[in-house]
């Protein structure tokens, strides 16, 4: 018999939770230099504590060239200056457990910067005592080893003349990937496992996890992902890092791209599991990137459908729908033109009461923006930069060239934090480091404090209504398909009711007809003031409606 206390009382903490992504760079600059730093973040605790959230989880903050915006590690017990001191980490954990809010923090494990000692030491000689933590392969015919590609463009292969060898990088060549096979190198990101533990951290995102194992042939391969995704005997490597966690008692979330289903469950199974969740993307496209379009809502139906079906019983998903690297949801699946505020709300609605942990990306609450760069030279980001030049060099007219960076440039979701309508949006005194959306002025923290109907009131309300409601941790995802291409309908469900989700993606009306075993008691949440109870729901464009319901035997 489905009991929801009795449920509940088996779970651990992140799974009643909510958590919210700060992007520390962009987040707020306490100091004046244009950059967001870890005073900032304490600054606005109250704020973050205010959305109702029960966690953080930080993009990276350790020392860096910044070659990748921080996922270029030279230093793992260290904090990039541009950021404060380490004692302030130490201040901001301790500041956020008075409050409550446990931290997560980003773990990039599959490689270090070029600047990290282990690699400067790696590259010197063959005999040298790091050389093994990194990927080498000797020249073939004076040329790089195989076909194998970087995901920022062109060959994975960067030449070492000190070795007459060349290293790998998945990502740039400033990013040397770690050699896995070497037992050392887990050793040694272990102990870095267990120094943040002991220091108050409460879990780790694992950035790149899925590329750990490389094909150790170094042959050619006929498709990219064959060299380096979820490749066999990955999990070798997982089973011991989930024992570091498990010993420290700490939450994973794995960035897990390509990873289908069958093997998503082994990797977060409550029993074996190596990760408490991962994050996939088969809702975003995600690597279909710098490709423009509007997502097919019948497309986002299944493909979210599939991972809550498919996780349903051992497992638990990963909710998200923006992140440091993708679009704003608003402007990808959104109108963030003629319904900005009611497209966000109906999207926060549709993926925040799904069953697993929701992730809120700072802004998002607001219903922030991508923005509109008109030159290449007001982009930041390494991979936008590498594209902009690849296609320049394939021919293609620069417009189009700019039309896709627009669309899809990580760059879009890195833009300062908006806190308020005044110069640079409130989040610094100084220019920032990269350039605020100019809808500042409408779209901001203190425009929407006040206002009930307000995007950010419309986020707290759902985030409590999550947090509080047993049947939106338990109870059992069920879609209701509408066969269309507006609607996005499911239900919460136990035996005898649940609550109905309703939300009309498009920018059309749309009627959905209540299916005849549910009775709707209560209108909860909505978008749209004055929706009535009917078995026939009129739904106006980015409408989004949250029923209680009786199961009737109908």
């Amino acid at each position: 018999m489905f009991n929801l206390d009795q449920s509940a009382s088996h779970q651990s903490w992140w799974q009643n939770a909510v958590g919210y992504q700060i992007y520390p760079k962009s987040f707020f600059d306490s100091d004046n230099d244009g950059i967001g730093d870890i005073q900032g973040i304490i600054n606005k605790i109250p704020y973050i504590k205010s959305l109702g959230v029960n966690f953080v989880w930080l993009s990276p903050f350790f020392a860096s060239p910044n070659v990748d915006n921080g996922y270029d590690v030279s230093d793992y017990k260290q904090i990039d200056p541009q950021y404060g001191k380490l004692t302030d980490v130490f201040s901001m954990i301790s500041k956020f457990h008075d409050n409550d809010i446990k931290v997560v923090f980003d773990l990039v494990i599959n490689h270090t910067s070029d600047q990290h000692h282990w690699f400067e030491e790696a590259k010197q000689s063959r005999d040298n005592p790091y050389h093994d933590f990194y990927i080498w392969q000797k020249p073939v015919n004076g040329k790089v080893p195989n076909n194998w590609q970087s995901l920022f463009g062109g060959p994975a292969w960067e030449y070492n003349p000190e070795t007459d060898e060349y290293y790998y990088h998945l990502f740039a060549k400033q990013q040397p990937d770690l050699n896995w096979e070497n037992p050392k190198v887990h050793q040694a990101v272990s102990d870095i496992i267990d120094w943040w533990a002991a220091h108050g951290v409460d879990g780790f995102r694992l950035d790149a996890i899925s590329h750990l194992k490389k094909l150790q042939n170094f042959e050619n391969v006929d498709a990219p992902d064959k060299a380096m995704n979820n490749v066999p005997g990955i999990d070798t490597f997982l089973s011991e890092l989930s024992e570091d966690f498990k010993r420290d008692h700490l939450m994973t979330v794995g960035e897990a791209g390509g990873v289908p289903i069958a093997r998503a469950k082994q990797w977060v199974d409550s029993q074996q599991g190596y990760f408490n969740m991962i994050f996939q993307f088969d809702h975003v496209s995600f690597w279909e990137k710098f490709t423009v379009g509007k997502v097919d809502v019948a497309q986002l139906r299944a493909a979210l459908t599939r991972w809550q079906n498919g996780l349903a019983d051992n497992g638990w998903n990963a909710l998200f729908l923006e992140n440091h690297d993708l679009p704003r949801a608003v402007s990808y699946f959104g109108n963030d033109t003629n319904y900005r505020e009611k497209s966000s709300q109906a999207l926060g609605m549709m993926y925040l009461l799904m069953k697993g942990t929701p992730f809120v990306y700072q802004g998002q609450e607001l219903g922030m923006t991508n923005v509109s760069f008109k030159d290449i030279d007001q982009f930041r980001d390494l991979d936008s930069k590498h594209f902009y030049q690849e296609k320049l060099a394939a021919g293609w007219p620069v417009k189009k060239i700019m039309t896709s960076l627009r669309a899809k440039s990580r760059d879009n979701a890195r833009t300062p934090m908006q806190w308020s309508g005044d110069q640079h949006a409130g989040f610094s005194a100084t220019q920032p480091w990269i350039e605020v959306n100019p809808n500042y002025r409408e779209i901001n923290v203190a425009a929407q404090q006040a206002n009930p109907a307000a995007t950010l009131n419309f986020y707290r309300q759902l985030i409590h209504l999550r947090l509080t409601e047993p049947i939106l941790l338990n109870g059992r995802y069920q879609l209701v398909d509408t066969h269309d291409h507006q609607l996005y309908v499911y239900t919460r469900e136990t035996p005898t009711g649940g609550y109905l989700v309703v939300t009309n993606l498009s920018d059309q009306p749309a009627t959905f007809t209540v299916p005849n075993h549910l009775k709707l008691t209560k209108l909860v949440l909505s978008n749209y003031p004055n929706q009535a109870l009917n078995t026939t729901i009129k739904l106006a464009p980015w409408a989004a409606d949250l029923y209680r319901y009786e199961r009737t035997n109908s």
